[in-house]
This record gives structure tokens, C-alpha cells and sequence, in this order.
């Protein structure tokens, strides 16, 4: 018997994730002026999305947002292309830190 029989599928993902694809505190790239809602990840590096699971996490001075509440993901290339943006639900000013954690696809 294989011991993926015995994992749920989100210890199973994370198991064979290369450690050189996670990305922990990473800041987003973006205008932080009170009015800009976009940010990229460095160099639009695309990330995973696969719900429920594997996703980008977003944290604006230490406080996790909640996906679809706080943020949303888009892909800047058009469908397909890979996720790389994050549309957050309200502008963060100078002084707000703004970063994520993802694992790259």
C-alpha cells in the first residue's frame, strides 16, 4: 500500500512542493499612496492557485486578509497565463507593509 493512501490531499500537495518554490514574506510590488488597490508579486512571478489548498496568502501590517473579502487574484497576462496580481479591497497608505506568502508554479 502506497502512503499517499493514507494522506488527505492537502498533506499529499505539500509534500511534493520544492522548497525553492515557496516564497514567505515576500513584499508585493505596488504604489502604497492611499488610492492604489493593485500589487504584483517581484517580477510577476506567477504563483499557485488551487483551491481549497494551495493559494497566496496576504498579510498588510501583520493582519492575514481573507481571500474574496480583502483581496481578490487575477492573472495581468489574460486567462491562463498564471496569477501574479492581487486587487486588494482597500488601499494601504506609506507606511503599511504589504507582503505574501505563495509557492510558485
Amino acid at each position: 500500500m502506497y502512503l499517499v493512501n493514507y494522506l488527505n490531499p492537502q498533506i499529499a500537495l505539500q509534500m511534493f512542493i520544492s522548497v525553492g518554490r515557496f516564497r514567505t514574506g515576500q513584499g508585493l510590488v505596488g504604489s502604497k499612496d492611499g488610492s492604489n488597490l493593485i500589487f504584483h508579486t517581484p517580477g510577476l512571478e506567477k504563483f499557485t492557485h488551487n483551491l481549497p489548498y494551495l493559494t497566496i496568502s496576504v498579510f498588510v501590517n501583520g493582519m492575514r486578509l481573507t481571500l474574496l473579502d480583502d483581496y481578490v487574484i487575477s492573472e495581468s497576462g489574460g486567462l491562463g497565463t498564471g496569477y501574479d496580481t492581487v486587487t486588494l479591497s482597500q488601499a494601504p497608505y506609506v507606511d503599511d507593509h504589504v507582503v505574501a506568502d505563495y509557492i510558485v508554479r
